[in-house]
């Protein structure tokens, strides 16, 4: 492993032990934070990294174990007796089709925000996330919601393995081959859009590439298709060119593999998923000496994930003044960290996914092949508005607060409570100004042993309001 220069035992603090489980999660409960700050930084930086013995599975609705039913027409036609369909009855049937598709997705939504709020292992959702962006794959053109989900189990499963495992499963994935269009690309139509962005935008960037190397990777993708009856991999075989192939200054019989293979020799491979680590995990600041040490890694370990976010969780400039509360939390990460931090076993799901979908980041829908621009996109004079008006929403569901989880002790002081509200929402004191404004709102009401649920409404609805509440 690369030598790392880490952030000193002695630094290590509940602040800091917070930053790591945000970063690498959607947020610490109490009791989590406790046991990180705990720790030695190597500890800790393991205990987000290795599965527990036996993490939650939070299965898929049903419907993903039978994907021949997922693609069959109402009443279970076939997509070929569809097709034999009169005009009308096909108009009626793929209305009908599309809104159960929609319902099937919104619950593939569901799942996925109940895995990133009660799961046991946060990174491997976190990123999960952070492949989703990566590898960009919207349902609005695929039409389906198996493939989707598929996808998305795809990236749970392989997120922490070899990157080029990866890469050839999301080469050979069925939502990804009818994104980008490669499901029907032949020897003598080659499509041109998966050979390029696999290359622009999953593992080189622009720039890096000529039209002759997108032209050869598209020959050698021809083939690679999908069997649309079981929503599978397939190659088809007289659609396959075997012909030689000029790729990246070398010569040969290329097929698809071959192509990443090459490409990952590439020196701009490791660093492009290097800036693209520290960007999503770290800082949209670039720090050049962080990624030199994350693409040195990569290189090294054989693209291996778990060793290189070892080496950026470890690293001191992870944990600087400016990074620490450094990024604006997306849609995603601000419903799912607030519905840790007030009640983990709150299961309304359909509000987070609403709530998501308004602040613009619905997902396995984004906006492009490019993902969400993140970053100060996601906040603007009425998605702040729009994310008030979601926090008070879940705020007044009944369950969302867990007063217990918050004050297990009702004898204690308006200091005690606010002390213990900033450590569950902020993880440090807030600015001086904020503060004292706070302390104000507290004075105006009764002791803790005397709030109502509405005084706690109103508390944290106040709490949420912070801006740095807005940041992570």
């Amino acid at each position: 492993m690369a030598r790392i220069p880490t952030i000193p035992r002695r630094h290590w603090d509940r602040q800091l032990a917070a930053h790591l489980a945000v970063r690498a999660g959607f947020g610490p409960t109490p009791s989590e934070l406790d046991r990180l700050e705990k720790m030695t930084p190597e500890q800790a930086v393991d205990a987000m990294l290795i599965p527990p013995p036996d993490p939650s599975p939070n299965p898929f609705p049903d419907w993903f174990a039978e994907p021949e039913a997922s693609n069959r027409f109402p009443n279970g036609l076939s997509r070929r007796e569809f097709q034999a369909q009169p005009p009308d009855r096909k108009q009626a049937l793929r209305q009908e089709f599309n809104r159960h598709n929609r319902k099937q997705l919104e619950e593939g939504r569901h799942t996925w925000l109940e895995r990133m709020v009660t799961t046991s292992f946060p990174l491997r959702e976190k990123l999960t996330l952070f492949l989703h962006g990566h590898f960009a794959t919207s349902a609005q053109k695929v039409q389906a919601a198996y493939p989707m989900l598929s996808q998305n189990q795809l990236f749970r499963e392989k997120a922490f393995g070899p990157w080029i495992d990866l890469l050839e499963g999301v080469s050979k994935d069925p939502a990804m081959l009818v994104y980008l269009d490669n499901a029907r690309s032949s020897k003598r139509s080659p499509n041109e859009n998966y050979a390029r962005e696999v290359m622009e935008l999953f593992t080189l960037g622009e720039g890096h590439y000529s039209e002759e190397d997108i032209q050869s990777a598209a020959r050698s993708f021809a083939g690679w298709s999908i069997d649309d009856s079981r929503w599978t991999f397939t190659v088809r075989e007289p659609w396959v060119d075997h012909g030689f192939k000029r790729f990246m200054g070398q010569s040969g019989r290329f097929d698809g593999r071959d192509i990443l293979d090459i490409i990952l020799k590439q020196p701009q491979a490791s660093r492009f998923l290097a800036e693209r680590l520290w960007s999503f995990f770290g800082s949209e600041i670039h720090n050049e000496s962080v990624i030199r040490l994350l693409d040195r890694q990569l290189v090294e370990s054989g693209y291996d994930l778990t060793s290189t976010l070892r080496v950026l969780f470890l690293h001191r400039d992870f944990y600087a003044p400016d990074i620490i509360r450094g990024q604006i939390k997306s849609p995603v990460q601000l419903t799912v960290h607030l519905a840790r931090t007030l009640n983990p076993a709150f299961s309304d799901y359909k509000l987070l996914s609403q709530a998501c979908r308004q602040l613009g980041q619905l997902l396995f829908q984004p906006p492009s092949v490019k993902g969400w621009d993140g970053g100060a996109s996601w906040i603007t004079a009425s998605s702040l508005a729009l994310r008030y008006q979601f926090t008070d929403r879940l705020l007044k569901q009944k369950g969302a607060v867990d007063a217990d989880q918050l004050f297990p002790d009702r004898s204690i002081t308006r200091i005690q409570a606010r002390e213990q509200l900033f450590d569950h929402f902020f993880h440090h004191p807030l600015r001086e100004q904020d503060q004292g404004a706070f302390d104000r709102m507290l004075k105006a009401l009764p002791p803790p042993s005397d709030w109502t649920r509405n005084d706690t409404v109103h508390i944290l609805s106040s709490l949420t309001r912070q801006p740095q509440f807005q940041l992570t």
